[in-house]
């Protein structure tokens, strides 16, 4: 991919630079090396003035290559774990950057592996369900006014985020007398000494892959779902602004729609969904509607449904299911495309108690014989619904409150399904309706998302707060971990492209951090 327009990004280190152009035309290769030899797996990113960024790891002897550099002059940072970044002035050709170790080696550290100094358990589960169900809690939160929270400082962020969650996600259960003292002790400044780092990525497995981050076009923005559209556009929800924007990756122009129904009102856009004749279904939260937009003809039509929509299917007729995020019990609803009609239905409850907080019907999938698969985040819990017959049953999750988000059918009819408390994800068989797990990373790793390849039935997770990308492939069991080179990379959503697996997110963490689009691709 080319890199239009470079430009310098501001950086902590000027490296020492050599250049011996034998790369060949168009390329800007090198080698990167720390105080004890050869990098692999340092983050090398060639940045374009029109905010797009390209990434690859360096090979196991240091060495690295990002084709196809325009001529002019780009900011090149590059990044490794514990050592400072370095950052430069490029064009295609070679250079050799030596990086240095880093006055502060957490600075840049995710969420995951500050995390991995609590102790495993459903208080740990519970702790990361309610406080990073929407962000990073890394070093930014951890430490307040330039010193590590104690216990006092820890009751003041907890009771801060229950005087702004407006909608009750926080569960009562999560009490600061409780949760502040035990925070504190595991988050001391001694346990935070004896951090250890996440190390580099595996280059064997990963070291062909290449991502590109592409800039939104407001920079304080909550970029919350993505799709790949039928003209090989992909289709980013704004969640803010009532914009639903389409980057050409190409390019890496953005086309706006403003699809808000209500410019009164926030209209948090949220989930999507093309239909078979290229209409895109678009939930907006905040007015509690539905948009379809036709991207030919720009034309909108809204449809009121009467609920806070989390997720949208559409069955083989066409017809559109949504889930009630906020019902207790948990429902769902059907807008008759035909007619307008919409139709509220209850599902099997987990019946939580007031103590324990919302069910929270989270992410919503259909099979091929028409029955949607939803799951409740901190119902944990998964519901089958049989939409011609409207017969249901609720399955729970195999370890408790493991936090299953946004799941994934195979073609098979199983259904996997991301934890987001354990580290593991989940397999359902429907025909024996028993569950299988499995490890693909830390506890604290944050998988909030999971899509399967049509291609070839690997699988996609969002480390959300690890700041990776994640494949599993249910046939070996291997799996191929991508660090992204944004810090917090806070993902909610995936979309792969069928023709050629390129994978899509966006980096939605709220409040905003660095809003960004980005595509992995594995580059085999």
């Amino acid at each position: 991919m080319k890199i239009p327009n470079c430009r310098r990004l501001v950086g902590s280190t000027t490296l020492p630079l050599a250049l011996a152009m034998t790369a060949a035309a168009g390329d800007l290769a090198g080698r990167v090396s720390g105080p004890s030899g050869p990098l692999a797996g340092a983050s090398v990113t060639a940045q374009g003035a029109n905010g797009v960024a390209t990434t690859v790891y360096s090979a196991a002897d240091g060495g690295f290559r990002i084709r196809d550099i325009a001529s002019q002059k780009c900011s090149v940072r590059v990044r490794y774990p514990g050592l400072e970044d370095g950052t430069l002035d490029a064009t295609s050709g070679r250079i050799d950057v030596a990086l240095k170790p880093a006055a502060d080696p957490l600075a840049m550290t995710p969420s995951s592996t500050w995390l991995s100094l609590l102790p495993d358990g459903e208080m740990k589960r519970r702790f990361i369900v309610n406080c990073a169900a929407c962000h990073e809690i890394a070093r930014s939160r951890i430490y307040k006014d330039g010193a590590i929270r104690d216990d006092a400082k820890w009751s003041e962020a907890i009771a801060l985020m229950k005087s702004i969650d407006a909608y009750k996600l926080v569960s009562p259960s999560l009490d600061a007398k409780i949760y502040a003292p035990w925070l504190a002790e595991h988050l001391s400044p001694k346990a935070i000494s004896a951090l250890k780092l996440q190390p580099a990525p595996d280059v064997a497995t990963v070291g062909r892959g290449v991502i590109t981050e592409y800039a939104v076009p407001t920079a304080t923005e909550l970029p919350h779902d993505v799709a790949v559209g039928p003209d090989h556009r992909v289709w980013i929800t704004a969640f803010w602004t009532g914009f639903m924007w389409a980057l050409d990756p190409a390019t890496g122009k953005i086309e706006s729609f403003n699809v808000a129904e209500d410019k009164s009102t926030p209209a948090q856009v949220r989930a999507l969904q093309f239909d078979r004749s290229g209409k895109l279904w678009i939930v907006l939260g905040g007015t509690k509607s539905v948009i379809r937009l036709d991207p030919a003809t720009r034309e909108i039509r809204a449809y009121p449904v009467g609920i806070y929509a989390h997720d949208i299917v559409l069955d083989s007729k066409g017809d559109v299911w949504l889930n009630d995020y906020f019902s207790n019990p948990e429902a769902i609803a059907k807008l008759d495309v035909a007619t307008g009609k919409v139709t509220h239905l209850l599902l099997p409850s987990a019946h939580l108690s007031a103590a324990e907080g919302q069910p929270l019907p989270y992410g919503l999938q259909i099979d091929a014989q028409d029955r949607l698969w939803s799951t409740q985040l901190v119902g944990n819990t998964l519901v089958r619904f049989d939409t011609r017959t409207s017969q249901a049953k609720l399955y729970q999750m195999p370890v408790s409150f493991s936090g299953p988000r946004r799941h994934a059918v195979a073609r098979d009819g199983t259904v996997w399904i991301p934890e987001f408390n354990t580290g593991y994800i989940a397999h359902f068989d429907p025909r024996t309706e028993k569950f299988e797990r499995f490890r693909v990373g830390e506890s604290a790793l944050g998988a909030y998302d999971l899509a399967i390849d049509p291609r070839d039935g690997g699988i996609w997770i969002t480390g959300a707060l690890a700041s990776a990308l994640i494949r599993f492939d249910p046939k070996t069991q291997a799996f191929e971990r991508y660090p992204l080179p944004t810090e917090p990379a806070y993902m909610r959503h995936i979309a792969i492209d069928p023709n050629n697996g390129d994978v899509w997110s966006a980096y939605s963490s709220l409040p905003t951090a660095v809003p960004k689009v980005v595509r992995v691709s594995r580059g085999r």
